[in-house]
Order: C-alpha cells, then structure tokens, then sequence
C-alpha cells in the first residue's frame, strides 16, 4: 500500500475506534508524540511500541466520548502524510465538551505507520482540561430528586 491508503486506513479503524486495527497499522519501532505539554493534556508525551500505543488509545477512550471524528489527508511528499482531524469530544468525568482540529504528520515505512506527531492548541486544550479538574462530576439524572414541593398555603394560586 502507498503511505496515503496506509493513512486512511488507519483513520477508518480508529474513526470506528476498532483500537486493534488501528495499532496493527503501526510498525514494530512506532513512534507516537503528542506535542501539548503536560499540564495541556495528561495523556502528552512521546509513546514507543505497539504496546505503548495501544495503551495510549484505551486511556484516551477511556478519558473521551469520541462525537464527531473527522480526518482529512492534507498532503502527500514520499513517506510523509500530513492530515487534518476536526473532532468534538465530551470529557466523560465531567461532561465537558471540547471541539476543535489538530494536526498530525505520519511518517510511513515498509507500508506501516513508522511516527505519527500530533499538534493542537495546547493553550485551548490547557484551558479545557484545568476547568475538567476543577468541575465537579455531573449529577446522575436518574438519580431521584428531592424536591420539596407542596401546596402553597398563601398567595396566587393557593
């Protein structure tokens, strides 16, 4: 496969986020680094290995409902793909939701992703992710209420 069908193929796994796919595009000395710093995004950092990758994707699912997920390849020079993701999560502890794009730049050898590099707002992505610490936890809706509601005893209506 060309580096641009082993790009999309890729996007079409974690799109679905078939996780086991997705990894099995990587090759065996992967490299995965999400440029933000760690105060933007926990999850930042340099990532080797399959295993590490793969790790890396259940701890963003577990951290992220995936609502929109929408890559675009922007260009293609030899081995290098570079590509666009518009994506709309909700931060699951606190039901934030967080929009935006982000780059990423692949680098392709002997037909699997070799190094992906990962660019975002990371001011933006600081601020999102200070306000989900900080928020508390939703309330459960199906959590029953404790309304104090009665007749009224004076005024309109009673």
């Amino acid at each position: 496969m060309d580096s641009r069908s082993v790009v999309a193929s890729f996007f079409a796994c974690w799109s679905v986020q078939d996780l086991e796919m997705a990894v099995a595009h990587g090759h065996p000395d992967v490299v995965y680094t999400i440029h933000n710093g760690q105060d933007a995004a926990p999850l930042s950092g340099v990532y080797r290995g399959p295993e590490s990758c793969r790790d890396l994707g259940y701890a963003m699912l577990a951290e992220f409902d995936y609502l929109t997920y929408e890559p675009t390849i922007v260009s293609v020079e030899d081995n290098i793909v570079r590509a666009q993701v518009f994506f709309r999560y909700r931060h699951r502890t606190t039901g934030n939701v967080i929009e935006g794009s982000r780059r990423l730049v692949f680098e392709v050898k002997d037909g699997l992703i070799y190094r992906i590099d990962s660019y975002e707002d990371t001011l933006r992505f600081e601020a999102f992710m200070r306000m989900s610490r900080e928020a508390p936890a939703p309330i459960d809706v199906l959590d029953p209420f404790d309304l104090h509601i009665g007749r009224l005893k004076s005024g309109a209506g009673a």
